[in-house]
């Protein structure tokens, strides 16, 4: 998605209804960091691929809609050092990096310092409110994080001018939605 200047972003945010805001963004168009839909198809692909059991493979974030919805960095427009985030509906790979934190979380809980448990009680607020993601998994000796990581890096490609790649699962589209239209509305609030 194309915007000609902030102040139409925001214009938009004010006028348009969240979920129909957030439905147009995430499936009509192109996202803002692919200069056609067939850059799109061929980024998702190899997405697709390593992730079989995904329902959607969805571009979120400045990399789609050009503007953050976040006001406490000035609606800062999508630029050379911004990451991609992508978004897996895949209620498998979800559950899978769940189990994971969670298997880590029972073993290793009282061994971790103040600063590891932060993290992972962050993780845990991340689920909440409806994705997860293997990054966050703070052992960094895990094979399943790391060949996460190292499917992340091979997303990188020139397709999206090298930029780091985000990969958040989640179980459900009405879990994306709601994740997106929470940051509509604090946008809207702040506009």
């Amino acid at each position: 998605m194309r915007y000609d200047d902030i102040e139409t972003f925001k214009e938009e945010i004010q006028q348009t209804e969240p979920n129909a805001l957030i439905e147009r963004w995430l499936y009509d168009g192109t996202p803002c960091v692919f200069y056609s839909s067939n850059n799109l198809s061929k980024f998702t692909a190899k997405i697709e691929n390593d992730y079989p059991e995904a329902l959607s493979v969805l571009i979120a974030g400045t990399s789609n809609w050009q503007y953050s919805l976040n006001p406490d960095k000035g609606f800062s427009e999508f630029h050379e050092h911004s990451d991609i985030d992508v978004v897996l509906i895949s209620p498998v790979d979800f559950e899978k990096t769940w189990v994971a934190l969670r298997t880590l979380h029972r073993k290793r809980w009282y061994a971790w310092g103040s600063k590891t448990k932060k993290k992972v009680m962050r993780t845990g607020q991340n689920v909440y409110c409806g994705f997860v993601s293997p990054k966050h998994i703070p052992d960094k000796s895990s094979d399943y994080r790391f060949e996460f990581l190292q499917r992340c890096n091979s997303y990188s490609t020139s397709l999206v001018g090298h930029r780091d790649v985000n990969i958040m699962f989640f179980k459900c589209k009405d879990d994306v939605f709601d994740y997106y239209i929470r940051g509509v509305r604090i946008a809207r609030s702040k506009v």
